[in-house]
């Protein structure tokens, strides 16, 4: 175990090196704090997807592991010069990468796609698109205006959405988010009902 766990912080060094080598790579921006800050991200996503993958097995950890690293690789592509346009205009992608980390997260917890999991990601997956939409001024006009015409009625949609899954999953139990500790119970009775029946 100890061989293929450090195979693993290998693989994933050497990715990250790769990485913030793009980022510090010539032709990028002179700002220091916004360099360092996606380099940051990178590490720390690194980090947490290391122990969630070897140790911990933690959905929130992944989600944490999957939202910095995207993140991080992002902006210092962004910062490197690499992907055009600046961080002020691409910032609603954080809210796209939280939808993605949601969705991960999700389908590493259940291996298989899940209410509790998509819809949340697919509203942030559809928020983040349209204030990158505001952003790069594809839609005109002012997006506070727009906030305040529509984000009501979103609300409102978002709101009959959810009361459904909660009646939906009442009756055919896929909504329901198992607790870590829950699950790590469920493993060792089921490990002790197979021990039993063997002796």
């Amino acid at each position: 175990m100890r061989f293929y766990n450090m195979i693993l912080a290998l693989g994933i060094f050497l990715i990250t090196a790769g990485f913030i080598m793009f980022i510090l790579s010539p032709g990028g921006t002179d700002s220091l704090v916004i360099t360092v800050w996606p380099l940051v991200g990178i590490v720390c996503g690194a980090v947490f997807l290391y122990f969630t993958l070897s140790f911990t097995h933690n959905s929130f950890h992944f989600f944490l592991a999957v939202f910095c690293g995207l993140s991080g690789i992002f902006f210092g592509l962004v910062s490197g010069g690499i992907i055009p346009k600046t961080i002020r205009e691409w910032w609603p992608a954080l809210v796209v990468f939280a939808s993605f980390a949601l969705f991960a997260s999700g389908f590493y917890k259940a291996c298989k796609l899940r209410i509790a999991y998509t819809f949340p990601a697919v509203t942030l997956l559809l928020l983040g698109s349209v204030f990158l939409l505001f952003s790069f001024r594809v839609i005109p006009g002012s997006f506070k205006s727009f906030a305040l015409t529509f984000i009501p009625f979103f609300i409102i949609i978002s709101g009959t959405f959810m009361v459904v899954l909660f009646l939906l999953q009442r009756k055919y139990n896929q909504f329901y988010v198992e607790d870590e500790n829950e699950e790590s119970e469920e493993i060792e009775t089921e490990d002790e009902d197979f021990f039993d029946k063997g002796l």
